[in-house]
């Protein structure tokens, strides 16, 4: 509802009564259609039934069958000088993906829980899923109290109960209001059969609910929906996520890094404005002729150094899940991630912890997967950079669905302590100059007696990647080649000894390695890798940095079960018993080379004739004399 005050989301176990209670505020207030409330009659006569005030919502012809909402409703509502946005949502679980989606639209929520069934599986459910969003504003409506006499001690029983478990997930509710939908009863007005209640009456309670932050406290998040062209004018659509655009100010557009001034801003229908604000859809023009393309995100320029109001633009996101989804959320898939306009493929790198949705206990993790219905904290590796925030700073940009083959199987926010778990250093523009060397890679190389080159070995934990590396820089040494190896032990105690474990750290460990293996291949020298290198992106990368004329891949082909087997520093056995985590093979996922240059089958091939197959390839490849 553009302009409204506040948007609420209407939640809760199914059969509790959501629809029956927007459909009555509408109606007891005036905001339904004649028209619409003589069609509802006509429709609940043959069916034989009492006016159902649900109806006059549920969009379809099978919720109207079956009684159950499918889809999630937008209504309009307004009342006591407010203009409210009401989101009713499904509450069966089948139809929980419905319910995220409403619910990640609000700025509150009303909870109805049933006075005669209490607090139900949904009702948990949906007061996590309200949680996870970051919606603190909450009402509980206490509904049916007519199914229960209207007992005062029964509602005091459900208060108590609601305020303990509510407050247990950090949720605590800003009033628990005992109500009759069905009858209008506390809902407008005070009722005459709850004497005992001394509180406002639930439209009492939403009136007090505060409105979202002003459209200009937080920066600028413009996504770029798409470009039109006008004879030369140039507009970029898109929606103002946060904060405000103005005329004339300078904006930079990640994750390309194009800054420039915005020219004018296009509105429809009408002349352009002076600023576009918060959930206005706008068009800019710009000073500059830049090439900006749907999913891009303008900010305020220039972002960058230690400025903590900059986005992440990163490849790794750090993000708690609810999943939806048929099959599990597991390793080896590729789903599709979606935020704001941008949209790109991702894969699970690690599962933190898994919790139970409807009782929010914490799950034993036999695998490194999410169940159907069930949350947790996890890693995803996404296939290009993307420009996201903290859910709890912006949330509109620190919120994401998954879908896997086309059918939206998840929702997630964006960890409040992303920052620090994806180490972030800004943005900053600056220009970048090479400084050319009097000495030529040729002049060096025909030196050596060699071109430079990498071989990059890559595999599990145990496949023979240090021993090999050792015993081919030995070999190549012998026949005269300028040579080193690169690996743990001498990447990680010196010029990434400021790296960890984490996703995150691992990902930036090999773009180091990568940048290194150019260096040294620039200097005519042969260099070697032995890292897991778990990624193929981050692999394909490191191709690209060297030059794919001077990147040899050797896949070294092994079996987890003999990696296991060997674990020549037992890290297989600290990652079973939990002492490590995030490790690859156990918790985290390796993606096989889908073309390597060289496959050598480790578990069936000697040292030796393994050295020897990769130095045929290398002479055959003109990288040996």
């Amino acid at each position: 509802m553009p302009g409204a005050d506040i948007k609420i989301v209407i939640a809760g176990h199914v059969d509790h009564g959501k629809s029956t209670l927007v459909g009555r505020l509408l109606s007891d207030t005036g905001q339904i259609p004649e028209d619409r409330k003589s069609k509802v009659e006509k429709i609940c006569r043959a069916a034989g039934k009492r006016f159902e005030f649900a109806f006059l919502l549920d969009a379809f012809e099978e919720e109207q069958a079956q009684g159950v909402t499918i889809d999630y409703t937008e209504i309009r509502w307004r009342f006591g000088g407010r203009r409210f946005l009401l989101i009713d949502t499904p509450g069966h679980k089948e139809f929980s993906k419905n319910m995220v989606t409403g619910a990640s639209r609000a700025d509150a929520a009303v909870i109805l829980l049933d006075a005669a069934e209490g607090i139900r599986e949904q009702f948990r459910r949906h007061s996590h899923i309200l949680a996870m969003l970051g919606l603190d504003r909450v009402v509980v409506a206490v509904n049916k109290m007519d199914l229960v006499a209207y007992d005062e001690r029964r509602f005091a029983e459900i208060d108590s109960e609601v305020r303990s478990f509510l407050g247990k997930i950090g949720l605590p509710p800003a009033a628990v209001v005992p109500l009759c939908s069905i009858r209008g009863e506390n809902l407008l007005e005070p009722a005459s059969s709850m004497p005992w209640y001394k509180g406002l009456p639930l439209s009492g309670e939403l009136l007090r609910l505060k409105p979202a932050k002003k459209a200009g406290q937080n920066p600028l998040r413009f996504s770029v929906q798409d470009v039109y062209k006008f004879d030369e004018k140039r507009i970029f659509a898109g929606r103002v996520e946060s904060g405000v655009v103005k005329k004339g100010q300078k904006i930079l557009f990640l994750p390309s890094g194009k800054e420039t001034r915005v020219k004018t801003i296009e509105n429809w229908p009408g002349p352009g404005a002076a600023a576009a604000v918060r959930g206005v859809c706008a068009g800019l023009t710009l000073e500059d002729p830049l090439f900006i393309e749907r999913g891009e995100i303008g900010v305020d320029g220039p972002a960058g150094g230690k400025d903590r109001t900059a986005p992440f633009v990163s490849d790794i996101v750090p993000a708690n899940i609810f999943w939806m989804g048929e099959r599990p959320l597991a390793p080896g898939i590729t789903y599709k991630f979606r935020l704001a306009t941008q949209e790109t493929g991702c894969r699970l790198v690690s599962v933190e912890n898994v919790v139970d949705a409807a009782t929010f206990e914490k799950l034993d993790q036999a695998e490194d997967s999410i169940a159907r219905n069930n949350m947790g904290d996890v890693t995803l590796k996404l296939d290009k950079p993307l420009v996201f925030d903290e859910f709890s700073r912006i949330d509109v940009m620190g919120r994401f669905v998954l879908a896997d083959d086309g059918r939206v199987c998840g929702g997630g926010i964006i960890l409040k302590d992303a920052r620090e778990r994806l180490r972030y250093k800004g943005i900053k523009k600056r220009a970048l100059f090479t400084e050319k060397s009097g000495v030529t890679r040729e002049a060096r190389e025909k030196r050596n007696g060699h071109p430079g080159f990498t071989v990059w070995f890559t595999g599990l934990s145990g496949s023979g990647k240090s021993t090999l590396a050792r015993e081919l820089e030995k070999e190549l040494f012998g026949r005269g080649a300028q040579v080193y190896v690169l690996d743990g032990d001498n990447v990680r105690q010196g010029i990434n000894k400021d790296l960890g474990f984490s996703s995150a750290d691992r990902v930036e460990n090999i773009r180091r390695l990568g940048e290194i293996a150019k260096l040294f291949s620039d200097a005519g020298l042969a260099v070697i890798t032995a890292f897991i290198s778990p990624f193929e992106s981050d692999r394909e990368a490191a191709r690209r940095v060297v030059g794919a004329k001077r990147f040899v891949e050797v896949f070294l082909d092994c079996p987890l079960r003999v990696c296991e087997r060997r674990d020549p520093k037992g890290l297989y056995k600290k990652a079973r018993l939990g002492k490590i985590m995030n490790f690859t093979g156990v918790h985290s996922p390796y993606e096989p080379p889908s073309r390597p240059d060289i496959t050598l089958r480790t578990d069936k091939l000697g040292v030796g004739a393994a050295v020897e197959k990769i130095t045929g390839y290398l002479k055959k490849r003109g990288m040996l004399p």
